[in-house]
């Protein structure tokens, strides 16, 4: 390891800690850690960080997707849906807890994340609000359930569009070899959450306060706007390649015109209800990550990988899965991935008679990179803006520890059952 290695690495794990403790605003922290990046040299050309390191199709598409539910929560949709969900359950919790963690999974497979996240987090916040029930384990099951969700479809992830691209697989390849793991996963998973979490998943709700709560729609005409616009966001993601633009773009769209037909008047109204914070936040991790990719260190890491493997097949398939899940509740799993890459395809190169077919490699590396962010509060874009909806619009925090108690054994089942997998099927 160089000098610049270490030191991007140990900057990288005090800013980490901090991020643990919660002493300092994480945002604080994040953009501390990456102006000490950039401070200490670790860049050679300062300029790469614009250019290759800060993801600005994330950035915009979280700034126009944020925009877009500040405009259309003002109408009432949000309350609207979850009180039908709530009367479709007939008051039953469990029921929907289940029915929202299966639309988010299904829904992650073909759109981005945190599109998913900011479009049925405000409509279970909004059942938490009518009856009175702890929002949190149906939080946590929808972040979980997008990051499962996202890893079954080659849309559905980033890592999963850039492995598809290098390893010339299709979107009916990435279905068939991860659906049917990626469904018993699931499984597991909401049996463990809801084991957990039975006390308020085993409440059910009165008829009589079903019956009593009136009406949430505030403008009829803004509700009909809100749900046309909400189902051409959903389309347009859908044939987001066919149409050829980035799902920023989109969003930023999207966002636009809900507020030239809702709420003209109050740009700025609107705009300063953006996470803002959130949006920094992801400035600074990215500049962060970016200089551990920068001074070759998680090139460094994917090479031990190889190292490891000792030339055996499932051993490699095992070490792929497994370090690159807890790589991946750490660091970004988009340069990660891009890192792992070219080294699987060495292994071929270095060892054509064991490494001649590299598609279990692939689902190997898919699996881990994907579901590696369910680990912390902080491995998946999803799991960021999940829990800073919740807190700005429920007023409710759950701190890097909570989360961390139930991630490392979701991401624990997940890799279990991922190795099991790619050892006995792939």
């Amino acid at each position: 390891m160089t000098f610049e290695m270490i030191l991007a690495f140990v900057v990288f794990l005090i800013a980490y800690a901090f991020l643990a403790t919660e002493k300092i605003h994480r945002t604080l922290v994040a953009l501390i850690g990456a102006v000490i990046m950039v401070f200490l040299g670790i860049f050679a050309d300062p300029s790469k960080i614009y250019s290759e390191y800060i993801d600005f199709n994330t950035i915009f598409l979280l700034i126009g997707m944020m925009t877009f539910v500040n405009v259309i929560k003002k109408s009432g949709l949000f309350e609207f849906l979850g009180l039908e969900a709530l009367k479709f359950s007939n008051g039953n919790m469990l029921k929907l807890y289940l029915y929202f963690s299966i639309i988010v999974a299904l829904t992650s497979a073909v759109l981005d994340n945190v599109t998913t996240i900011l479009v049925m987090l405000p409509i279970t916040l909004a059942v938490a609000d009518t009856t009175g029930v702890d929002p949190v384990p149906f939080v946590l099951g929808e972040i979980f359930a997008s990051n499962i969700g996202g890893a079954a479809t080659l849309i559905g992830d980033p890592p999963n569009i850039m492995i598809g691209s290098a390893a010339k697989l299709h979107f009916s390849d990435f279905v068939v070899n991860l659906g049917p793991v990626l469904f018993f996963i699931f499984v597991a998973v909401n049996i463990f959450l809801v084991l957990v979490f039975r006390r308020t998943l085993t409440k059910k709700v009165e008829s009589n306060l079903l019956a009593q709560s009136g009406s949430p729609i505030t403008n009829k005409k803004h509700f009909y706007i809100s749900i046309i616009l909400l189902l051409v966001t959903i389309i347009m993601f859908i044939f987001q390649e066919r149409l050829g633009f980035e799902s920023s773009i989109i969003a930023l769209f999207i966002a636009s015109v809900s507020l030239l037909l809702m709420r003209p008047k109050e740009v700025e109204k609107t705009l300063e209800e953006v996470e803002w914070s959130t949006i920094l936040f992801f400035v600074g991790l990215f500049i962060m990550v970016g200089a551990l990719e920068e001074t070759g260190f998680l090139e460094y890491l994917a090479g031990h990988i190889l190292v490891l493997s000792r030339g055996s097949y499932q051993l490699a398939k095992a070490l792929v899965v497994n370090i690159s899940g807890l790589a991946s509740a750490f660091i970004d799993n988009i340069p990660y991935t891009a890192t792992m890459i070219p080294v699987i395809e060495s292994m071929q190169k270095l060892n054509p008679d064991v490494f001649n077919n590299l598609e279990p490699m692939w689902w190997s590396l898919s699996l881990g990179a994907c579901l590696g962010g369910n680990g912390t509060a902080i491995g998946a874009s999803a799991n960021v803006v999940g829990l800073a909806v919740l807190k700005r619009y429920y007023g409710k925090e759950i701190s890097f520890f909570e989360f961390f108690k139930y991630g490392i054994i979701v991401l624990i089942i997940s890799l279990i059952f991922s190795t099991l997998y790619l050892l006995l099927f792939l």
